[in-house]
């Protein structure tokens, strides 16, 4: 397993639309044996190949290995929010060349003003690592710049190297395959003169849902200096 992880700073537009939480908990100290008994738990059912998310677009299928073994409360968070249909239904609202940023609950309203303010009720403490290499193909949850702890459901995945992302984010996957399904959405065109939907998509780019299976893959993740 690898470790990764990464936080929002230079966001600045966007930060208006984010909110994972209004409020957020001190975070709880942990010993390296807590955590490695937390990715134990993640993965210690059925041990046949990686653990890998599934996220079907209306432009095709985005497959994730997932990093429990770097980030266990996120994948944990993550696979309970995709089993639940949490994610259904759903968009990505926020494209760009760098990155594209979904899976807010209020995206699937009709009032595009809203998106990027929603959570799930629950917050991860904060997994970051100086480690990680924010490149192509990395998947992290978004959160609040100046709160460690906000994350909850939304993220992103990135399409170009992001050097000063390098250890602010909980990264919780790298994409294996369909990272030319997520070029396609980043593309797509965007509403225009309106800042108060910065980078958002004419077209709503719809996540029709997430499933979480096991996988036994030798396919090559993206290069992290892309």
């Amino acid at each position: 397993m690898r470790r990764f992880r990464f936080t929002w700073l230079g966001l600045f537009p966007i930060i208006l639309f984010f909110a994972c939480s209004q409020q957020t908990s001190a975070p709880t100290p942990e010993s390296e044996e807590s955590k490695e008994a937390e990715a134990a738990e993640v993965t210690e059912k059925d041990q046949e190949g990686d653990l890998v998310a599934v996220i079907r677009t209306n432009k095709g299928n985005i497959v994730v290995e997932l990093l429990a073994e770097g980030a266990p409360r996120t994948v944990k968070r993550f696979m309970q929010l995709a089993r639940g249909g949490f994610y259904t239904r759903t968009t990505f609202h926020y494209v760009s060349s760098g990155f594209i940023w979904g899976g807010d609950p209020f995206s699937k309203d009709n009032n595009p003003t809203n998106d990027g303010l929603g959570n799930a009720g629950e917050w991860i403490t904060a997994e970051f690592s100086d480690e990680v290499k924010v490149g192509r193909g990395i998947v992290g949850m978004m959160r609040k710049d100046d709160q460690p702890d906000s994350s909850s459901c939304q993220f992103f995945i990135v399409l170009k190297r992001k050097r000063e992302w390098d250890g602010k984010y909980n990264v919780f996957g790298r994409v294996i395959e369909g990272i030319e399904v997520a070029e396609a959405i980043s593309k797509v065109p965007k509403v225009k003169n309106n800042p108060k939907l910065n980078n958002y998509p004419t077209a709503k780019q719809l996540i029709k849902g997430i499933t979480i299976e096991r996988r036994v893959t030798e396919v090559e993740s993206p290069e992290a200096s892309s």
